[in-house]
């Protein structure tokens, strides 16, 4: 503790009576209270400071009981000491908040990171809290189910490999769900983290809010679906080793019209920057921030760089189509993206019925749709993006000279 105004009790009678052949005795037995009590303005406990903590911990034979209060964290938690003697048993616990601070990442990191195979380090876990938050960021209920596995020895050094299974996650609040599981391998000290992860959106305007990209987007609720996977540790996306698949499907929205700050992807996809580049005579599409009523795209991903031939933005104003690639780790685009203004041409019908088969790509989306209404062909804009999300190059590109990439399977 080494607190001011700290105090502690210890009580309870020893399992003495039954101790083995002294040569064998376990002192711990002699020594290991059954009740302890804190009460403390500051609590330093392995490292990690607790402020205005009162805690209470009981011990049943090999189940350890604790109620703690604090700025931190409420609640109650159990530890059942592994029955093997290997491992770190398992840690159950019912919170009614955890907080975790920005302050704090370091000492999380080095938690997770310490010279020890780490995922050795964290015992089983079946955690639930009802109001977590994150780094400053609240993210709603929390559920956590994970075990340790030992795998066994690859032939490969490094000798055994330890496995965390994240059986469950869920993360829930008003404005969306996230659920998963996945799992973080640890050999000879590198880490490896896979994901699957459905994330379902009630209101993707504030969801973006809640996690640091306030303004961006109004309105909008879907799904993103994933499954992805990196070198490193679970909590943080090591984006250069970055790989997976990713779906997305959002409806009803706008983005809004203001520099997207931290959100500079968003800023490229909300075409914000065209009016001003190309002065387009669909001015007011963009300027005002684009309406959508619909947005999908599938993106894979490689080695941090996403991407995709079918990322589409369907709504009453225009329809946009991109093609391309997205350089996570560097923040940098290359996209072909086509702009369909609305025209009341009896063609907005099968605009919107390309726009919504999730597996049409764009080369085949424009094919179609030209052989069917040829006189799509010269109300629409042809561009590349490039170079950096914050500030993007955009190059307007000769419609004709736009070839339809050659089909293959479904595209």
């Amino acid at each position: 503790g080494g607190a001011a105004g700290a105090s502690a009790e210890g009580g309870g009678d020893g399992p003495g009576a039954e101790a083995a052949p002294a040569e064998a005795a376990d002192f711990a037995q002699y020594v290991m209270p059954d009740t302890i009590a804190v009460r403390s303005s500051d609590l330093v406990i392995g490292g990690r400071k607790l402020e205005n903590v009162v805690v209470g911990v009981s011990r049943h034979k090999t189940i350890w009981q604790a109620s703690v209060d604090s700025t931190q964290a409420n609640g109650y938690l159990t530890w059942s000491e592994p029955s093997t003697g290997h491992g770190l048993g398992k840690v159950t616990a019912r919170l009614s908040s955890l907080v975790i601070p920005a302050s704090a990442s370091k000492e999380v990191q080095d938690l997770l990171s310490d010279g020890k195979s780490a995922a050795a380090t964290i015992p089983a876990l079946d955690v639930v809290v009802e109001r977590f938050e994150l780094f400053n960021k609240p993210l709603g209920r929390l559920e956590l189910q994970a075990s340790n596995a030992q795998l066994p020895a690859a032939p490969a050094p490094g000798g055994p490999a330890r496995e965390w299974r994240i059986n469950k996650l869920s993360l829930a609040n008003d404005d969306g769900a996230l659920t998963g599981s996945g799992k973080w391998v640890t050999r000879a000290g590198v880490h490896n983290t896979s994901l699957n992860f459905k994330l379902d959106i009630a209101d993707a305007g504030k969801l973006l809010d809640r996690f640091g990209f306030a303004g961006t987007v109004k309105n909008g609720s879907g799904s993103l679906n994933g499954d992805i996977a990196w070198k490193g540790l679970p909590y943080s996306l090591d984006l250069p080793s970055l790989e997976g698949q990713i779906t997305m499907n959002v409806e009803k929205g706008q983005f809004l019209k203001q520099d997207p700050g931290a959100a500079k992807l968003l800023g490229v996809l909300s075409l914000q920057a065209l009016p001003r580049l190309l002065k387009l005579d669909f001015h007011d599409v963009f300027s005002e921030g684009l309406a959508f009523d619909g947005i999908t795209a599938n993106a894979s991903i490689h080695q941090g760089i996403a991407k995709t031939d079918n990322l589409k933005m369907h709504g009453v104003a225009a329809t946009v189509l991109m093609d391309g690639s997205a350089d996570i780790a560097n923040e940098s685009a290359n996209l072909h993206v086509v702009v369909i203004p609305e025209v009341n041409l009896g063609t907005a019908p099968l605009v919107y019925a390309l726009a919504v088969n999730p597996v049409i790509g764009l080369g085949s989306f424009l094919a179609q749709l030209f052989l069917s209404a040829p006189v799509m062909k010269a109300l629409t804009y042809h561009m590349q993006v490039t170079g950096p999300w914050k500030a993007p190059v955009v190059t307007k590109l000769d419609g004709a000279k736009v070839e339809p990439p050659p089909a293959k399977g479904m595209h």
